[in-house]
């Protein structure tokens, strides 16, 4: 009875870890998608303006096993716990 309980314990910590995600800060997430984009000085339509990818204002919502980057009013990138950019 305890090996299950140890397990189920184990199954459940890893489950909290990777939805709450520690190691996913808000630079990370943000530079993971201007990296997927094109990088810092790459172009971007920014409601209807070309501007550096840089310039464009980005904000970070943790969601459970990621974050969400924001671009007011433009997109919304989500970012999983290992990285991926969808």
């Amino acid at each position: 009875m305890t090996k299950k309980r140890i397990v189920v314990f184990a199954v459940l910590l890893l489950v909290v870890l990777t939805a709450w995600a520690p190691w996913l800060t808000d630079d990370f997430a943000i530079s993971r998608v201007v990296e997927k984009l094109g990088g810092q000085g790459h172009p971007y339509n920014y409601l209807g303006e070309v501007m550096p990818l840089g310039d464009v204002p980005k904000s970070v919502i943790r969601v459970p096993f990621g974050a969400l980057v924001y671009f007011p009013s433009e997109a919304v990138y989500f970012v999983t716990f290992f990285g991926l950019v969808l």
